[in-house]
């Protein structure tokens, strides 16, 4: 078997899981996937899968990055504001009647590079109010939908500078293969015993009934509040149609809901982040009554400042995350420099926008403390010092994380 013809193999593998546990596509069902143009192989598969499992339609919404490029180098300053709005509002009438959504991320990380922050900001919150309805499906789990990465050139050249292109993109793909535990006999079986583990996590933090995490490790020392009502959420997710489903693949992570007025103390990110296009290093924030009041980085600074500001709500914590420093993500040398991964690979904090899912619905959402904004930026503070505290109602401590690793039991 040539590499190309492995590849080719493992894809199918990982259309198969796409289909079968993280959409959990229902016969009858339209499908809308959005991918780069470079997934198309990756798409034919999902497609052909879908169909033969009795999907009704399926589309896919392809993004040609070096388009979005051409866009900040040569439209008019005035149209920056604008985006395609009729287009998720179509999406929005598929979804209001029962289609399913896949996001294929093919990562570009340096293709905004030497872009104006503020002109990618710009852009980044007119795309974001032109999808607010439709991203209210997906949070909200109203409708079935799932996440999955996709090597591109881009991405591989960042991750492996020193390879040739060839081998870039085939050691990368092997590590995603990897996480997504696509080498496993049996990926299916694999899955679903994984996500049986999230789940007995989530319910043993759920028992706990904590107010606040406190995370410290000698450099990061911050209390998180959380929110009244909150609920952790991780391994599978049943839609409000009853669906099980696992959003984002791979997943290692259980997380809740803060409170955006009781976030104190400071963090030191633990990995680059990949914001809006630029590779933030050596980011210190500072929190005070739940916003951040100063922010220091070694590169990037501007970047993170100018995204900060782009509403009332960027400033606080939508999000908060939990992950083992041995999940797969993390025991691999290797930073992603993408999200969807690296925020599987430590715990972690989110600007901007809360999850409803994350709110049991005992109080209304910004009287339990969750925040509202048109961003969600994770930033990775987890690492192999790492320790967590969780802070009951009258202040006592309970250790759930050590050394990066968790220390609460989880049910048999």
């Amino acid at each position: 078997m040539t590499p190309h013809q492995a590849t080719e193999a493992r894809l199918s593998s990982l259309a198969s899981l796409c289909v079968k546990i993280g959409l959990n596509l229902q016969a009858g069902q339209e499908l809308i996937i959005s991918a780069p143009l470079e997934a198309s192989e990756l798409v034919r598969q999902v497609t052909v899968l879908a169909y033969r499992g009795g999907a009704r339609l399926v589309t896919c919404l392809y993004d040609d990055p070096y388009a979005i490029r051409a866009r900040f180098d040569h439209a008019a300053e005035a149209t920056l504001d604008q985006a395609a709005g009729w287009l998720s509002q179509g999406v929005v009438r598929a979804l209001e009647a029962g289609a399913a959504r896949l996001f294929v991320y093919g990562p570009y990380p340096d293709l905004l590079t030497g872009v104006a922050p503020e002109r990618v900001a710009r852009m980044h919150s007119a795309l974001a109010a032109a999808t607010s309805l439709e991203a209210s499906f997906t949070a909200d789990l109203r409708v079935n939908w799932c996440a999955i990465p996709y090597v591109t050139a881009s991405w591989a050249r960042m991750v492996y500078p020193d390879a040739t292109p060839e081998e870039a993109t085939r050691r990368l793909w092997d590590d995603v293969f990897e996480v997504l535990r696509i080498d496993e006999p049996d990926p299916v079986a694999a899955w679903r015993g994984h996500v049986a583990a999230l789940n007995a996590r989530r319910a043993a933090l759920q028992a706990l009934d904590l107010q606040a995490l406190r995370f410290y490790d000698g450099s990061t020392d911050i209390t998180v509040g959380l929110a009244g009502g909150h609920r952790w959420v991780g391994g599978s997710a049943v839609t409000g149609a009853g669906v099980p489903v696992v959003c984002n693949m791979p997943t290692e992570e259980v997380f809740t809901c803060p409170h955006r007025e009781r976030v104190d103390g400071v963090m030191v990110a633990s990995r680059p982040l990949a914001l809006g296009g630029s590779i933030v290093t050596g980011l210190v924030l500072t929190f005070q009554e739940g916003r951040v009041v100063d922010i220091q980085a070694s590169q990037g600074k501007e970047m993170v400042e100018v995204l900060l500001a782009s509403d009332a709500g960027a400033q606080r914590l939508g999000e908060v995350g939990l992950v083992p420093h041995s999940s797969p993500i993390a025991r691999k040398p290797v930073l992603f420099y993408n999200t969807l991964l690296d925020e599987n690979a430590a715990s972690h904090v989110a600007f901007g926008q809360s999850y409803s899912a994350c709110l049991s619905g005992e109080l209304p959402a910004e009287a339990a403390g969750a925040n509202s904004s048109s961003m969600h930026i994770d930033c990775m503070l987890g690492n192999a010092a790492m320790n967590v505290d969780g802070l009951r109602a009258d202040g006592e401590p309970v250790a759930v994380m050590r050394a990066g690793e968790f220390t609460i039991e989880t049910p048999a």
